[in-house]
C-alpha cells in the first residue's frame, strides 16, 4: 500500500511541477509558491479530520517544520529552474538527486545497498555530469543544471525530516510543515514585491497546483510513516517522467542527443533506485 501511495504522489507531483513551471515563466515564482501553497493547504485541513492521529508530539511537528522549509526553498529553486531551462531536461536531474540523498541517508543508519542500488546511484551522478557538460545552451548550463541539483538534494531533505517523525502523529508535521513553510513564502514574495495574488486563468492554475502539490505531499507523507523511507522516497521520485513527459507532448520540447542520454541515465538511476 505504501508504494502505491509513492507512486501516486509521483504523479501529483510531477504535474503540480509541469504547471508550475509552465506559470513560472511569466508569473514571478514567489507569486507562484506562496499563493499554490496557501490555497493547496485547504486540503489539509480537510486531510486533519479525515486521517487518524493517535499520538502527537512537539518533536513531530518540528520535524515536519524542518521539510516544510526545506521543500519550500527546494520548490521555489526548482520552479525557477524549470521555467529557465528545458523541463524535460531539469526534471529528472532533480528526481535523480532526490531519490540519491535518502538512499544514503539510510546507508549512513546502517541499511546496505544492492548492487542494482549501486548502478542507480553511479547513473544519477553520469547523468548530472553528461546534462551539464553540454554547453552553450541557457536551458542545460551549468548553472541550470547546479540549481535541478540542489532542488533535488532540498526534497531529498524534506523526505529524510519527514520520516523522523512518529508514524502515529498522522498528517500533523505536515500541519507543521506548512505552518512554517507559508509566512516564510509569504515574507519572501513580499520582499521580492510579488505578493499581489493573480487573476483570472491564472489563479485557477495556482490552484491546480497547490492542489496537486498537496495530494502528493500527503500521499509520500502517509507512504514514509507506513513503509520504508528509501524506497518510498526513490518511488516518488519518479514525478520526472510525468513532468517531461508532459513537456514533450505539450510544449513540443525537443531534448538534443547528449541531453537526452542524460535524461535517460535519470530515468534510469531511479528506477535502478527503486526496484
Amino acid at each position: 500500500m505504501s508504494q502505491l501511495l509513492a507512486v501516486a504522489s509521483a504523479a501529483f507531483y510531477g504535474l503540480a511541477d509541469f504547471t508550475g513551471g509552465f506559470v513560472a515563466k511569466r508569473i514571478a515564482v514567489w507569486t507562484v509558491t506562496a499563493w499554490s501553497m496557501l490555497i493547496g493547504a485547504s486540503l489539509l485541513i480537510i486531510g486533519l479530520f479525515i486521517v487518524p492521529a493517535d499520538h502527537v508530539t512537539a518533536a513531530d511537528v518540528l520535524w515536519g517544520a524542518l521539510a516544510g522549509i526545506a521543500g519550500l526553498a527546494g520548490l521555489m529553486i526548482l520552479y525557477a529552474t524549470l521555467a529557465a531551462g528545458t523541463m524535460s531536461v531539469v526534471a529528472p536531474i532533480s528526481g535523480a538527486t532526490s531519490a540519491i540523498v535518502p538512499v544514503l541517508f539510510d546507508l549512513s543508519q546502517g541499511s546496505t545497498l544492492t548492487s542494482r542500488q549501486w548502478l542507480g546511484v553511479a547513473l544519477g551522478v553520469a547523468a548530472v555530469l553528461l546534462v551539464g557538460m553540454q554547453r552553450g545552451t541557457s536551458d542545460a548550463s551549468p548553472r541550470i543544471v547546479g540549481q535541478a541539483v540542489a532542488a533535488g538534494a532540498l526534497f531529498g531533505l524534506f523526505f529524510i525530516a519527514l520520516s523522523q517523525a512518529s508514524s502515529e502523529s498522522g498528517l500533523w508535521p505536515l500541519a507543521g510543515a506548512r505552518a512554517a513553510s507559508i509566512p516564510l513564502a509569504f515574507l519572501l514574495a513580499f520582499a521580492a514585491k510579488a505578493l499581489a495574488p493573480p487573476m483570472g486563468r491564472d489563479l485557477g492554475l495556482l490552484g491546480a497546483i497547490g492542489g496537486l502539490d498537496m495530494s502528493a505531499t500527503i500521499a509520500i507523507a502517509l507512504a514514509i510513516q507506513t513503509g520504508p523511507l528509501g524506497v518510498n522516497a526513490v518511488l516518488s521520485s519518479l514525478y520526472p517522467v510525468v513532468t517531461a513527459v508532459a513537456a514533450i507532448v505539450i510544449l513540443r520540447e525537443r531534448p538534443n542527443a547528449v541531453q537526452t542520454a542524460g535524461v535517460a541515465l535519470a530515468v534510469g538511476a531511479i528506477v535502478a533506485l527503486a526496484l
